[in-house]
């Protein structure tokens, strides 16, 4: 077994203020698949393995009952970079300053989980690959092809218990996308996952860079189209006002939230969205976190 991490390397510990801030709404939707190997999710710790422009890291966070204190470690190849990121990791500086919502649901959602924050990872690559395997399929069977190709690509982190890195772009990159069908990936998948793995290093120098300069970029990656990118600029880059377009799921999530119709389109989640620039994607995790924590 292919170990990426080994128990004994140094790791780098700190201590991050992060006043005000639930991490575990934060984080919540990067384990919104189940059993990820690449990401554990606690009430109190999250450890997460992934892929940095230095290279493969881990980074953990552990936090106590009260808000405002983490203890952040990370080890591997890409601790210091993981290190650096971990205040964007957990929306240290999203500003909710100017988020006063006017309508009685949002604001009630908003007392209710006031400590979420939209975090932005910067980790291109894993989150490229994590969400072209969600594509145009249920969750459930997204997160057992993710688990599959994981454990087939990634490698193990020694010392903790089913903690893999993501797939290796380099090892990825050279396989031919019918041999994903083992992992029941189709083949539009499969080629996209490999197209981008082929310019993963490309991707790792996006980390830094604002989203609009990156973007043109990113579209010319087969298999990477509007849904994609929503949840790029979302997840890796943190922006509070993204709206992801095509999901199967989100506009009747916001409408019945908003005003309790049980069905709508993308239209009409813009339409209801509207008012709440440039926080709208904030409002789409109160409603998200709304539906899991009843």
């Amino acid at each position: 077994m292919d170990v990426a991490i080994r128990e004994q390397e140094v790791r780098i510990v700190v201590t991050l203020q992060a006043p005000g801030i639930d991490p575990s709404l934060v984080l919540a939707p990067l384990a919104m698949m189940p059993s990820d190997p690449t990401m554990h999710l606690g009430p109190h710790e999250a450890i997460r393995a992934t892929y940095t422009p230095e290279g493969p890291g881990i980074v953990g966070l552990a936090w106590g009952q009260g808000m405002g204190q983490l203890a952040v470690n990370a080890s591997g190849d890409g601790a210091a970079w993981l290190v650096e990121q971990a205040p964007r990791l957990v929306g240290v500086h999203d500003d909710v300053g100017d988020f006063a919502p006017a309508d009685r649901v949002v604001q009630r959602l908003w007392v209710r989980f006031t400590g979420d924050r939209v975090g932005a990872t910067g980790t291109v690559w894993h989150d490229l690959a994590w969400t072209i395997t969600q594509q145009r399929v249920h969750r459930t069977d997204a997160a057992r092809q993710w688990r599959r190709l994981v454990h087939a690509y990634g490698a193990a982190c020694e010392g903790y218990d089913n903690l893999y890195t993501p797939p290796d772009p380099d090892r990825l990159a050279r396989a031919a996308p019918w041999s994903l069908r083992a992992f029941d990936i189709d083949e539009r998948r499969a080629t996209a996952l490999i197209a981008a793995a082929r310019v993963a290093q490309r991707l790792h120098a996006f980390a830094d860079q604002p989203y609009s300069e990156v973007e043109r970029a990113l579209r010319t990656i087969p298999g990477v189209g509007p849904w994609t990118l929503g949840c790029l600029r979302a997840f890796t880059w943190g922006d509070p006002d993204t709206v992801i377009p095509g999901d199967s799921g989100i506009p009747s999530l916001i409408a019945s939230t908003l005003t309790g119709a049980r069905r709508a389109d993308d239209s009409t989640m813009l339409e209801l969205l509207e008012p709440y620039r440039p926080h709208r994607y904030r409002v789409l995790r109160l409603a998200l976190a709304a539906r899991t924590r009843r």
